[in-house]
């Protein structure tokens, strides 16, 4: 087998490379895509009308929404924010506010340690990779599909990542999702 044209084999390879990339950042560059790509989020929570919406604990160098999350709640006291909780093969979205209690889940990313779910109108996902046509590349779990395609109201998705995550193509496979959005420290899609 020809391990050059097997596309998981370079899946693996794209996705290795875009998280080195971003570990890579100095501190100082962190710092400043971070407040940029803060800024984005804000702006663009700010002019949205929905009222629930669902975002990720940061991991491995990932954007740090809670901030910009807990500003845009404290905004507005119908606002609602809610952290992925794994479940089985997919994913249940409990609800978060800064004071909420958190409990490690599996893989040992934070989860609200509440038994409360809420359907989000909004998915703010991360995204390890992501391209011109809205694809995004994650870990390679495949949580943020699944889940996805089994919910009966879709939320409207919005990837969250650095601007070094930004490829020509990450080879979309028939089952991933096409985002709505992508917002980086440089700009929106």
């Amino acid at each position: 087998m020809d391990t050059e044209a097997d596309p998981e084999v370079q899946r693996r390879a794209l996705r290795s490379r875009l998280l080195s990339a971003r570990a890579g950042l100095t501190p100082a560059d962190q710092m400043r895509r971070q407040q940029a790509l803060a800024a984005q989020v804000a702006a663009w929570l700010a002019a949205s009308p929905l009222q629930r919406l669902a975002f990720y604990w940061p991991i491995r160098n990932e954007p740090d929404l809670r901030e910009a999350v807990a500003t845009w709640l404290a905004a507005d006291t119908r606002r609602r924010a809610a952290l992925p909780v794994t479940e089985d093969d997919v994913l249940t979205f409990a609800p978060w506010t800064p004071q909420t209690a958190m409990a490690p889940g599996r893989y040992d990313i934070p989860e609200p340690a509440t038994v409360e779910r809420m359907a989000p109108q909004l998915l703010l996902i991360p995204c390890v990779g992501f391209d011109a046509e809205r694809f995004r590349l994650g870990y390679g779990g495949g949580y943020y599909d699944r889940t996805l395609a089994r919910l009966k109201y879709r939320p409207v998705t919005c990837g969250v990542a650095f601007d070094v995550a930004r490829v020509d193509s990450i080879g979309p496979r028939p089952h991933d999702v096409r985002l709505d959005a992508v917002l980086t420290d440089a700009g929106s899609l």
